[in-house]
């Protein structure tokens, strides 16, 4: 959620998204690695190094996902992995949005769409949200 990624994103992601140099780890979401900060670098070296999946047979070329489903080379069900946010008080959706007026409300919405992967219009209408009844709306206001 720290991304402000999808839950479906989330459940598709592999550890090639991942990039461990020892001292930083990045994940690739957009065309730019986004740095991963401490403490949360630690917890998803660990989910790369303990990917344990429930299946009885592992399929040959199977996906390195970072969330296993119980079925052979699958990811997580987004939904599935939408209840286990919410069971341990992550309610996804509204940590997503938070996440992407915080993203909003400092960054230009063009390193917003290369960071985490969105068109250029997305991040063009997150600004423009993050931004409210600013300025423009107290000037439409003043011209009635």
């Amino acid at each position: 959620m720290l991304f402000a990624q999808p839950v479906g994103r989330i459940s598709r992601l592999t550890t090639d998204h991942i990039v461990d140099r020892g001292d930083t780890l990045t994940l690739k979401l957009g065309r730019v690695p986004a740095e991963i900060p401490a403490p949360l670098d630690d917890l998803i070296r660990q989910l790369v190094e303990r990917r344990n999946g429930r299946a009885a047979t592992v399929p040959i070329e199977e996906p390195k996902w970072l969330f296993h489903s119980i079925y052979p080379g699958q990811p997580i069900d987004p939904h599935t992995l939408g209840r286990r946010l919410k069971a341990i008080g992550v309610p996804p959706q509204l940590a997503r949005h938070a996440a992407l007026m915080d993203i909003a409300s400092e960054l230009p919405a063009v390193v917003i769409s290369r960071l985490l992967g969105f068109h250029q219009s997305t991040g063009d209408n997150w600004i423009r949200e993050s931004q409210g009844f600013g300025a423009d709306y107290a000037a439409q206001v003043s011209r009635r």
